[in-house]
């Protein structure tokens, strides 16, 4: 078997016939890969073919009369299988017959398509481990862990720099108390312009931490939860938040209609939801798409 390469398949075929000096009807051809373009010149790859010369008819035929020849015209040949001296004619109809398909078969070379099924097996054997592997998380040796958390702790320290740099674009001089855990870091701004960070409703701080989030993400940190706070702003936000729960639920009861409010991030949207969980005269979900999703307070049916 040669193997003959060419931009398309009929020139690799053209190529492999030249080289062989013959013709398309004395050869069988396996096409190997078609031609692939690729994209601006990356992942080209040119056609692959296989040329497989067939056997010549005159080679089986001699090789048919050979040994009707010494079967028939030897009696040593019949000595040397004695079970079956009385039927001479089975050599000759069937065993070169056999030798002749056992010999025209170089169709074998679809055995090495076959053997593509090992890698298929290969595949999936390592998936058993990965399953593992994701149950055997709390098996981490200590060095794997103390190794995580000092890049967590870098990340918040690089975190912090790059904060404090945004707050300095923005004409503000803060500085930063940070609170890092495990799966936490709480980073709390002490500035004199307070109102100029916090923004309205909150608005600029909650900005501020969405980004602080996906800093985090974006340095393999993701499973870090990240707040941001101004002289205990998210403290004094969360009792409004209950209030203000509190009141829309009167005014649901009292007018019977549903009472939607402002736009929230959705860990206000939560409090919300919590603090009005438990009450028997009205119902929360919410509606609108972030950044503009709100919660909305309903009578209960």
């Amino acid at each position: 078997m040669a193997v003959f390469e060419g931009p398309t398949v009929a020139e690799a075929i053209a190529t492999g016939l030249k080289q062989m000096q013959t013709t398309r009807d004395n050869v069988k051809i396996d096409v190997l890969e078609n031609p692939k373009k690729g994209f601006l010149g990356l992942g080209k790859r040119p056609a692959k073919v296989a040329l497989i010369a067939k056997p010549a008819p005159q080679s089986i035929a001699a090789k048919t009369a050979t040994p009707a020849k010494s079967a028939v015209g030897s009696k040593p040949a019949q000595a040397a299988v004695p079970t079956q001296p009385v039927t001479p004619q089975r050599p000759v109809t069937t065993k070169p017959v056999k030798k002749v398909a056992h010999q025209a078969k170089p169709k074998a070379v679809a055995k090495p398509v076959k053997s593509t099924k090992p890698s298929k097996v290969a595949k999936s054997k390592p998936a058993k481990p990965v399953k593992a592997s994701a149950n055997e998380v709390p098996t981490r040796t200590p060095a794997e862990i103390a190794a995580r958390q000092a890049a967590n702790e870098q990340a918040v320290r690089d975190l912090s720099a790059y904060l404090l740099e945004v707050v300095k674009q923005l004409g503000i001089t803060a500085d930063l108390d940070v609170d890092f855990g495990n799966r936490y870091a709480s980073l709390n701004f002490d500035t004199p312009k307070q109102g100029l960070l916090i923004g309205k409703h909150g608005r600029t701080i909650n900005a501020l931490q969405d980004l602080a989030q996906v800093y985090m993400n974006h340095h393999g940190a993701s499973h870090v939860n990240v707040v941001l706070d101004v002289d205990d702003y998210r403290e004094r936000r969360e009792d409004t938040l209950k209030r203000l729960a509190e009141s829309t639920a009167r005014e649901a009861i009292a007018t019977g209609k549903q009472v939607f409010l402002d736009p929230m991030p959705s860990f206000e949207r939560k409090l919300i939801h919590a603090e009005l969980a438990d009450n028997h005269h009205v119902t929360t979900f919410s509606e609108g798409r972030d950044p503009h999703r709100a919660v909305v307070v309903a009578i209960r049916k």
